[in-house]
């Protein structure tokens, strides 16, 4: 039997609605890095006080360490969809997966080294070959292993910052590398590109990118194997979201306030990002699949779907258009505009991407890099 990928009739709308939903969130936070140096800052809160100070804060605490673990649940959720669909075919799903992943890495490098630094698609492509060793495995299996790896590494490395006091400031002189963005020439460009990728994409930091990542991927193929995703959810697991929601919500948002109270602590910072950020993660994916399922609210909510069936398309596109914005080989605002400013210039652009998918879908099935890609993964299929 020919593989082939989701038809339109296939989608399940939850999953688009969430996709939306971090595409519009992972944006708010890459704002600060398209618009300026925020990779060499040690805290994204920097301003003293005003409307700058408020915006930091907010997505700071509502954002930042939240939505690409949401992407990566996403991407675990679908990779074990993709994965039922391609062994129901009487195929071999590791030889379709493995191509995907290739192709991701593929799309990734050129994101990260023509486009933007920040590329997660090369993170998300590796480490998707390592989930190939769990997505076979149970529910259970996935939520204990996934839960063993968010916490055990976690705790430990915390215990080790409670008793190491206050951390000192970090931040870099980073007046060379805004000239090269606001006036560098387009190879200069690149090789501060390829800079600020290897200062993140390290040896050291590997470790923790990948305890970052691969168990909110498991966390998703969990969701997906118990059944989150149906098109009609039993009132169990809806109530089962609702008291998910109702307990990381609070507890996130706690923790992840903590290093806005003291900026000091190298443990409230790493556990902002480490603990907080999972937690409200499953707040905004429980809350909304409730919403989606129990509450209603369409209106809301389904103008996320039309971003989120095109969320590869208009992850690479954010990039494309804010660096254009942005970089010298465009308008060179990089450097110019304030927090707040900034924010609604992420906003806009993705208003003016929300609606141009809605207009994208009225007449193709794909979004042009989705299909590109399905085309990579299936063609000699």
């Amino acid at each position: 039997m020919k593989a082939a990928s989701i038809s339109k009739g296939e989608r399940i709308q939850s999953l688009d609605v969430l996709r939306g939903f971090a595409l519009l969130g992972i944006l708010m936070v890459n704002i600060f890095d398209f618009s300026g140096p925020q990779l060499y800052r040690s805290s994204l809160v920097q301003s003293s006080g005003g409307l700058d100070r408020l915006v930091e804060i907010l997505v700071f605490v509502l954002a930042q360490a939240s939505f690409y673990p949401l992407f990566s649940f996403l991407f675990g959720a679908g990779g074990v969809m993709f994965y039922k669909r391609i062994g129901g075919k009487g195929l071999s799903p590791e030889r379709f997966f493995a191509r995907r992943m290739t192709a991701l890495l593929f799309i990734g490098v050129l994101h990260a080294f023509f486009i933007w630094h920040g590329d997660i698609l090369i993170s998300y492509a590796l480490i998707g070959f390592l989930f190939m060793l769990f997505i076979g495995k149970s529910a259970k299996a996935l939520a204990v292993w996934s839960l063993s790896l968010i916490f055990i590494p976690n705790i430990l490395f915390s215990l080790l910052l409670a008793g190491s006091g206050n951390v000192p400031e970090t931040d870099m002189n980073t007046e060379r590398i805004t000239a090269v963005y606001q006036n560098g020439s387009f190879s200069e460009l690149m090789v501060q590109r390829a800079a600020d990728w290897f200062y993140v994409n390290n040896p050291i930091m590997a470790p923790f990118l990948v305890l970052s990542i691969l168990p909110m991927f498991l966390l998703g193929g969990y969701a997906m194997k118990r059944g989150w995703f149906e098109r009609s959810p039993s009132e169990e697991t809806i109530k089962k979201w609702l008291v998910t929601a109702v307990i990381t919500g609070p507890s996130g948002i706690l923790l992840k306030l903590m290093p806005v109270l003291f900026p000091q602590s190298g443990l409230w910072s790493y556990l902002h990002q480490s603990i907080g950020g999972p937690l409200l993660t499953m707040f905004y994916i429980t809350a909304i699949l409730a919403m989606v399922h129990k509450f209603g609210f369409k209106k809301v909510y389904s103008p996320f779907a039309y971003a989120g069936r095109a969320s590869m398309s208009n992850y690479l596109l954010q990039s494309l258009i804010c660096t254009l914005l942005f970089y010298s080989y465009g308008f060179g605002l990089y450097g110019t505009v304030t927090s707040f400013q900034a924010i609604l210039i992420g906003a806009g652009v993705y208003i003016i991407l929300m609606t141009a998918s809605y207009f994208w879908f009225k007449r193709f099935e794909q979004g042009p890099a989705e299909r590109w890609w399905r085309w990579f993964v299936y063609r000699k299929s």
